[in-house]
């Protein structure tokens, strides 16, 4: 089953843009869940970036509500 933030995107008013392309289970030593998204910021190649899910909602949880 498919997470419900997952294919989510939001973009900021500069136009950089923030996309979740995967929200998976690690064992609980990594802490849980971890998000997987791409950090768009002007035409280049976007950032692979992760992090642990409830630092990510912590940061960004606001955006995808």
């Amino acid at each position: 089953m498919t997470h419900p933030l997952v294919g989510k995107s939001y973009t900021f008013e500069d136009g950089n843009r923030m996309e979740i392309i995967q929200v998976r289970e690690v064992d609980e030593l990594r802490g849980g869940s971890s998000v997987t998204y791409l950090a768009y910021q002007g035409p280049g190649i976007p950032q692979k970036l992760i992090l642990n899910l409830e630092q990510f909602m912590d940061i960004y949880g606001q955006l995808f509500e």
